[in-house]
């Protein structure tokens, strides 16, 4: 058993040694869910994600609604197959905004795993599945806390 471990561990570390990929350096723009994002990857094992969105809505008979939202994402990569990278990392999430007129300020931390997969040089397909998100939020004087579970989001990026 012993062997047979060691010899999983090695074939996984060769495997991480011949990328096919050269990530280092890529810088791409795109969409994920209703964000515009913009990632890059500081060598071929890590990246970082920035998102930002924006939205107004006005509803009969009641105040605005507007929510501003920055993310800033790190994970780390490895292709597990040609042009296919798995991405496991983290988002910091700072979601601001009012609803009905009360204002509000949320944090949220989401760990994730996700894939991308390069259809060529410059466009990208990828997507995450976070497994728990951690959202606290200050809302006219007092906070309050949630913990949700396994949410997901698809992106497409164009890398230059």
């Amino acid at each position: 058993m012993k062997k047979a471990c060691l010899l999983l561990l090695l074939v996984t570390l060769l495997a991480g040694a011949s990328l096919a990929l050269e990530l280092g350096g890529k810088t791409g723009v795109g969409l994920r869910a209703t964000s515009l994002s913009v990632r890059g990857f500081v060598n071929n094992n890590f990246g970082l994600d920035l998102s930002v969105f924006y939205s107004n809505s006005t509803q009969s008979g009641q105040a605005d609604s507007n929510i501003d939202n920055l993310a800033l994402g790190l994970f780390y990569v490895r292709e597990v197959y040609p042009n296919t990278l798995l991405e496991i990392g983290t988002t910091v999430q700072d979601n601001q905004g009012s609803s009905a007129g009360v204002s509000f300020d949320r944090v949220a931390f989401n760990p994730f795993v996700g894939g991308e997969v390069f259809i060529n040089d410059h466009i990208a397909l990828d997507g995450k599945v976070f497994f728990a998100t951690y959202l606290s939020q200050m809302s006219a004087g007092s906070r309050t806390t949630w913990l949700y579970f396994l949410n997901s989001n698809l992106g497409v990026h164009i890398y230059f």
